[in-house]
């Protein structure tokens, strides 16, 4: 009975499609290296309840460049020219209406990859979490605010003398991203 229950309710709301414009504020560390971004995203949303709906994403984010200065002590400082990078975000989540589905109000969260790009380098790949904010106007405009959390390793170069070691840490990469997309 229930499963009839959960068909029926299934059946009265519709998959969505949609296609959306991004705008990525970096954070902290992130926010030292790269500027803001821009990009696109697709998605897709299947209703699984009267309040919720399980949501897919992928895109692309370009960020801009951004000049980071080092302090060298009593040498001074030097600037180093920053290098735009890119990237393409693969997401899964869902989202919780508070109304009905697919109207109003909703929180929700994504998990995924980023893969990332910038000029002179191989590229990496960043697992994320996001926990996220939006409101549907009308019936198909759907306005998120995203709060993305990319966790990734960093290697540093240490040279004491004549020896030189590597040494990996966990950093945390953030960025504030919103989402402005037509449902169709």
């Amino acid at each position: 009975m229930a499963a009839l229950a959960l068909a029926g309710s299934m059946m009265a709301q519709d998959n969505r499609f949609s296609a959306g414009l991004e705008v990525a504020l970096p954070m902290g560390d992130f926010g030292d290296a790269a500027g803001i971004g821009f990009g696109a995203t697709l998605g897709f949303e299947l209703p699984v309840g009267d309040n919720l709906g399980i949501i897919a994403q992928a895109g692309y984010i370009n960020f801009t460049a951004k000049d980071i200065t080092v302090d060298l002590g009593p040498f001074g400082s030097a600037t180093v020219e920053g290098v735009s990078s890119a990237a393409i975000p693969i997401q899964v989540g869902a989202k919780y209406y508070f109304t009905d589905n697919q109207e109003g109000f909703y929180a929700g969260a994504l998990t995924g990859i980023h893969l990332f790009s910038a000029e002179g380098s191989d590229g990496s790949t960043s697992f994320g979490v996001a926990p996220l904010l939006g409101y549907i106007i009308g019936e198909n405009i759907d306005i998120a605010l995203r709060y993305q959390l990319l966790f990734d390793t960093q290697e540093t170069t240490v040279i004491v003398g004549t020896s030189v070691t590597t040494e990996s840490t966990s950093v945390t990469n953030s960025y504030l991203g919103l989402r402005a997309a037509y449902m169709f």
